[in-house]
């Protein structure tokens, strides 16, 4: 169910009507019919107006369907109503994507999160009036805030939010620790983001081999994960893999997935994936960046790989990849799932890591040649030449690790 309001254009809430016919599926539910209103404001008692909730009490009546999904977010009055009116479950979008994530969270941190963002949700929705036959399960009940939170009472639902809000802040901490642990191993770090079902995880398993699970569906993944990605050079990058992103991402799920979504804000650099066979792709983008604004990430380098173009003939491809390169001129095609485009995505990752080096001129002595290894996995060497004393080596570093090589010194200069 759509609501089209003034300054909304048709073709974007089709958009996202195809979209959450998709979260739709993706949560186990199937898609029987699709419903636009346009109002000049919504209903602050229904949403929608009454004539529109007679034709889908009739559609109800009738058999048509059994659980209604609203595009919009609804108020907790606008959705009691609604199912008092159409004497059927109601479900937001936030509802069916905090359900998506309930059954896609595999990691303790994950559940934490998800419980988190749907109590949240659920707590305004316990106060007045409440019709308790939403216990019945299915989308939108799913996980421990479904059918067994709905009947406490608020208090056990707020201390069980104080309760998560302190093993979140211990899982916030631990994290902080582990990129700690990755700064002072000075190796770069790349945040790996995009709009859902774009092809992140699958892109980062063919990179480094990562056994990330990686499905043909929406939020597939929520739990970040890490690896090295060794260059041409023989030098390494971190990828962490992320939480997609969404038009109109919950507020509820970014505040929830606070801990997992600082990997942008901590990142080095970011490598943008992007879906360039879906027709929606530079919409998608602008919400990619939306998103990356709300994280302060936005200024951050960016190498953005134009993903499966396997999927495009030779002519939609060059049209997909030059609508693309409009935006993103430097933007590498990529197909995760054959390799194709593979070596100038690792050339422009290593590029854009070396935006922060400087130009260094070491002076090794014999018997530490275990500079010029770790010079090789922090940075790289140009030349090397053997002299009296040892091997002058001519490379850089990123400029936080060149506290490592000073002692070697000869000479240090900006980046050239």
């Amino acid at each position: 169910m759509g609501v089209q309001l003034p300054g909304t254009a048709p073709e974007a809430l089709a958009e996202q009507l195809s979209e959450l016919a998709d979260l739709t599926r993706t949560a186990g539910g199937e898609v029987v019919g699709t419903e636009v209103q346009r109002r000049a404001e919504v209903d602050p008692a229904l949403f929608i107006g009454k004539g529109k909730v007679e034709d889908l009490k009739a559609l109800r009546e009738a058999g048509g369907y059994d659980l209604l999904i609203c595009n919009e977010d609804l108020s907790p009055r606008q959705q009691r109503n609604l199912e008092r009116e159409l004497k059927t479950r109601v479900v937001d979008r936030t509802e069916l994507i905090l359900d998506i994530f309930a059954q896609h969270a595999r990691t303790h941190e994950g559940r934490l999160q998800v419980e988190s963002a749907q109590l949240h949700h659920l707590l305004p929705r316990l106060i007045g009036a409440w019709d308790y036959h939403r216990q019945g399960g299915g989308i939108g009940t799913r996980g421990g805030p479904g059918e067994q939170q709905i009947e406490v009472e608020r208090r056990r639902i707020r201390r069980r939010l104080k309760d998560l809000e302190k093993e979140i802040t211990d899982v916030q901490r631990q994290r902080e620790q582990q990129r700690s642990g990755r700064r002072r191993s000075e190796l770069p770090t790349v945040a790996i983001v995009g709009y859902t079902n774009a092809g992140k995880s699958t892109l980062l398993n063919a990179l480094t081999g990562a056994g990330v699970r990686a499905e043909n569906r929406l939020f597939a993944t929520l739990d970040p994960t890490t690896r090295r990605l060794r260059l041409a050079s023989g030098r390494e990058l971190l990828l962490t893999d992320t939480v997609g992103f969404i038009q109109k991402l919950p507020t509820d799920v970014v505040a929830a997935f606070r801990a997992t979504l600082e990997e942008v804000t901590y990142a080095d650099l970011v490598l943008e994936v992007v879906d360039v066979s879906d027709p929606a792709a530079p919409e998608q983008s602008e919400t990619v960046d939306e998103v990356l604004g709300e994280l302060q990430a936005a200024d951050k380098p960016r190498v953005v790989a134009l993903n499966k173009v396997d999927r495009l003939g030779p002519a939609s491809r060059r049209r997909a990849i030059q609508e693309m390169h409009d935006r993103f001129p430097a933007a590498v095609p990529v197909s995760a799932l054959n390799g194709a485009g593979f070596e100038s995505l690792v050339a422009a990752l290593e590029s854009a890591a070396q935006q922060d080096a400087v130009a260094i001129d070491l002076l090794v002595p014999y018997g530490r040649e275990q500079v010029l290894h770790d010079l090789r996995q922090v940075g790289g060497v140009e030349r090397t030449e053997f002299v009296a004393n040892g091997t002058r080596a001519w490379g850089w570093v990123p400029r936080r690790a060149l506290h490592r090589f000073e002692p070697y010194a000869a000479a240090t200069s900006p980046p050239g």
